[in-house]
């Protein structure tokens, strides 16, 4: 039950903590304000979603969300070249990784969603 608890609070507890982190460390303003919470984020939601997806339901969830991601590299590539005729990788990594976040977001609730009903 208790691994049920930390799964499903496990994003609010990391937000929290990033939140005072960038407060603490003045983040945003090192950097000229292009660091945000949901780049870093995103990375611990990847690791809460491999560890919680591993121990509780004994199936790894990061080859299909590798495999997801990547196709949204390729999609925002092919988007890229034939709406722009021009490839800028600031643009298309900015891009790709602010959708990556939502992408992880999803799949960590359909996680927590599985954990729950299984």
């Amino acid at each position: 039950m208790f691994t049920k608890v930390l799964i499903a609070l496990y994003p609010l507890i990391v937000f929290i903590a990033l939140v005072f982190i960038f407060k603490f460390f003045k983040l945003r303003h090192i950097t000229n304000r292009k660091l945000k919470i949901p780049d870093i984020f995103t990375i611990f939601l990847i690791l809460g979603m491999q560890i919680f997806s591993k121990n509780a339901t004994s199936i790894s969830v990061l080859p299909y969300y590798l495999l997801i991601i990547s196709g949204l590299a390729l999609v925002l590539l092919l988007l890229d070249l034939f709406y722009y005729k021009h490839f800028s990788y600031r643009r298309f990594l900015k891009l790709w990784w602010r959708i990556t976040f939502f992408i992880t977001f999803i799949i960590y609730i359909g996680v927590v969603v599985m954990v729950f009903v299984h």
